[in-house]
């Protein structure tokens, strides 16, 4: 569907891509994966024909409709966010024309031209009702709701809209109207949890053919089914998901690591042979073979992982139990009430993710505990020997302009050594000359780094964070985790990321409608709750409707009992305890089955992995290539669904085995 053949790329002076060859089928779903300027974005520009190559040629079948979400957009627009998603592509555009002209046209044509033009009026109706051209509208507004818009706001001018909302709109339009090809550009970005859960569900139930950047990990393995890494110009494709790409390509690591000793070990033993034997007449020949075969020799170059960067952080203070609080708190913009009567606290080491719909007051309450923000009525607490950071939105302020990267860093450590202080910028992508540039002259990217670097240096012991893996690439995400992982303070933290939320939060509070619920328990915890919650007495197993209304904790008097009656009570025990007995082993049954099932279907999907990631394969056509796909897509799906429904069963025996 769309091919690279043979592409020289080099932006600066220096070569992004030497020869790539890459191939994206219909329908397929791929991610696109690497360091900050390893040449991802450019990859999608490439297609899109934003950019030209050096040397190659980029193609496509003739007629499709390639979309792209670019990173920088207008946001000082006078479109309202419903005329921008509502605003037609091309092909969309010439439809759209076509109707309204061709009826005045076939008007005042001839008998023959009638004919030819109608054909055309027809076929244009057609399209126009291919591409939902009549429920444009209702479909615009849902996908804006979708993405976040509170009602009413998508009629709002994007100019009075705080930033991000451009992206949001312009996303809205690709999907309102979907081309036959979208390039996705970091589209969690400007998206908050709600609408980015909302965003993977709705790709994940279209056709779409779906090439995306991204370093939300769970984003890309809910997506993908392949997975392309640019890695210092070397670019590889990964059949699966994030999962499987991560495994494969610590297996072919571990390969390319073993062929290098051996090699290694080779060329010693030649090296030796020829320093032995060189003077020997009798073995000239073959010392001159063996110093021939080693200038021959394509070494094997095994680049050092910049992926795993440790770094040990000076520790907060101790505090109190209670790290910081609110008392009573009520907050209101103008007319909108956002908190009344609010408690919240936060307690020492606690790690706090809060979730909810745009516009619930998550950042609000951000701020109100971090002092950013003064509440209307009631009090903030700060706790013994407790000290607050806040890292919010506008993180250039934390900055001192005039400073370099190095200066910056250096003042806001506490303890740390230049090395130490460097061995963290490289982490956050500063590395050799890049830490004498001045403050003022780094992009917005880099300056959210720098100031996550300096918070890591000189943790407050109470840590507030409004959607700090913004801007950061994988490898500087994982540097955060690491670090937040070891830190021994609070934190309260917004985020989109949920590979991000799953590593750090231990509590999950949900605000929905100026209402604060706790949720204590990591994220997998939450949705478990979360969906039982949504259950009804209908969609209840069959052993539990019986006993899913019945009323809880109360406890009736003592009251006596006959013989007769506490004979008939152990008759009905014992009835219930085979009842039980009985379901058991249909469902201990039941989980057999799903793990025989599980195995057979990890095997399949580990054949199918070798298939794709086998060259012959793609040279045998693409047919077989998209049907391999959707197989381990297929699987991969079945998979989720065994695991599920294993989980179901498993709760089910517990249950059964606690009564």
């Amino acid at each position: 569907m769309i091919w690279l053949e043979d592409i020289h790329k080099a932006v600066g002076g220096r070569t992004l891509f030497e020869g790539l060859q890459l191939r994206f089928e219909r329908g397929e779903r791929t991610g696109i994966v690497g360091a900050n300027g390893a040449g991802k974005s450019t990859l999608l520009k490439l297609i899109v024909g934003d950019e030209e190559p050096d040397a190659g040629r980029v193609g496509h079948n003739s007629g499709i409709r390639i979309g792209m979400l670019r990173q920088e957009l207008d946001s000082q627009s006078e479109e309202t966010a419903l005329s921008a998603a509502l605003r037609p592509d091309p092909e969309f555009a010439r439809l759209e024309a076509a109707l309204e002209t061709l009826p005045d046209r076939i008007e005042n044509a001839t008998a023959e031209e009638q004919a030819r033009l109608s054909a055309e009026l027809a076929e244009a109706h057609e399209r126009f009702a291919q591409l939902g051209g009549h429920d444009r509208e209702a479909r615009a507004r849902k996908v804006l709701a979708g993405l976040g818009f509170p009602p009413g706001d998508e009629e709002r001018a994007l100019r009075t809209l705080s930033g991000g909302w451009a992206m949001r709109a312009e996303l809205g339009r690709l999907l309102t109207t979907p081309p036959d090809v979208l390039l996705l550009d970091e589209p969690t970005n400007h998206l908050d949890l709600e609408s980015v859960l909302w965003l993977q569900d709705h790709l994940a139930g279209s056709d779409i053919t779906l090439v995306v950047i991204s370093h939300d990990r769970a984003f890309l393995e809910a997506l993908t089914q392949s997975i392309v890494e640019i890695d210092r110009g070397i670019v590889t494709r990964y059949a699966g998901g994030f999962r499987s790409y991560l495994r494969q390509r610590d297996e072919r690591r571990a390969q390319l690591e073993a062929s290098a000793d051996a090699q290694a070990r080779r060329i010693r033993e030649t090296e030796k042979f020829i320093e032995r034997f060189r003077a020997k007449a009798t073995k000239a020949r073959q010392v001159q073979s063996r110093i021939k075969a080693l200038e021959k020799e394509t070494r094997i170059v095994v680049e050092k992982d910049a992926r795993k960067v440790s770094f040990q952080f000076p520790q907060p203070p101790r505090t109190g139990r209670l790290a910081l609080a609110l008392q009573n708190v009520s907050k209101s913009y103008e007319e909108t009430h956002v908190y009344k009567d609010l408690d919240f606290r936060l307690e020492r080491g606690e790690k706090t993710v809060l979730v909810g719909p745009n516009g619930a007051g998550k950042s609000t309450l951000l701020k109100l505990l971090g002092g950013v923000l003064k509440p209307d009525h009631g009090d903030r607490e700060v706790g013994l020997r407790a000290t607050v950071g806040y890292y919010g939105q506008h993180r250039q302020e934390m900055l001192a302009l005039d400073n370099t990267v190095l200066q910056n860093a250096m003042d806001s450590s506490r303890d740390a050594g230049e090395t130490e202080v460097r061995s963290l910028l490289g982490a956050f992508l500063f590395r050799g000359t890049d830490v004498d540039k001045q403050a003022r002259v780094l992009s917005g990217g880099e300056k959210s780094r720098l100031a996550m670097a300096m918070v890591l240096l000189n943790p407050p012991s109470v840590l507030l964070m409004d959607e700090p893996t913004i801007h950061l690439d994988m490898p500087s995400v994982d540097a955060l985790v690491s670090a937040l992982e070891r830190f021994e303070g609070a934190i309260g933290f917004v985020s989109h990321d949920v590979h991000f939320i799953q590593k750090i939060a231990q509590r999950v509070v949900r605000i929905e409608h100026g209402e604060v619920r706790d949720y204590p328990g990591d994220w997998d915890h939450y949705l478990w709750r979360r969906k039982q919650e949504s259950l009804t007495p209908e969609n209840l197993p069959a052993y539990a409707k019986k006993t899913a209304n019945a009323p809880k904790d109360i406890t009736a008097p003592p009251v006596e009992r006959s013989g007769r009656a506490r004979k008939e009570e152990k008759r009905l025990a014992a009835e219930t305890r085979n009842q039980n007995a009985a379901k058991t082993k249909v469902v201990r049954a039941e989980i057999a089955r799903l793990d025989k099932d599980m195995a057979r279907l990890e095997g399949e999907r580990k054949e199918l992995e070798a298939r794709l990631a086998d060259p012959s394969t793609y040279e045998a056509g693409s047919d077989n290539v998209r049907e391999s796909q959707q197989r381990h897509a297929e699987i991969s799906r079945e998979l989720e669904e065994c695991e599920e429904l294993w989980l179901d069963r498993q709760t089910a025996l517990e249950s059964l085995l606690d009564e």
